[in-house]
């Protein structure tokens, strides 16, 4: 018998692939968009809610997309 085993040893570690966390995370979005819209009625909502709601998004990602250099700045290694 042969040993099909294989080393891991010398494998590199597995990370998770950003762009399927990325295309989950906007799938996830659709759904609640859709499930919310299906609940609320949009009679409403005038223009300015639109806006506001865009600025208030493109903030919250500006601010994540700042957080996460800081974080990895904070991460890299000296050398």
């Amino acid at each position: 018998m042969t040993d099909t085993t294989q080393n891991t040893e010398n494998l590199p570690p597995l990370k998770p692939r950003v762009a399927t966390i990325v295309w989950g995370g906007i799938l996830l979005v659709v759904a609640f968009l859709a499930i919310f819209a299906s609940q609320v009625d949009f009679g409403d909502v005038t223009p300015a809610v639109v806006v506001w709601s865009v600025i208030g998004i493109g903030s919250a990602l500006v601010l994540a997309a700042i957080v996460t250099a800081i974080v990895r700045a904070a991460r890299k290694p000296t050398e």
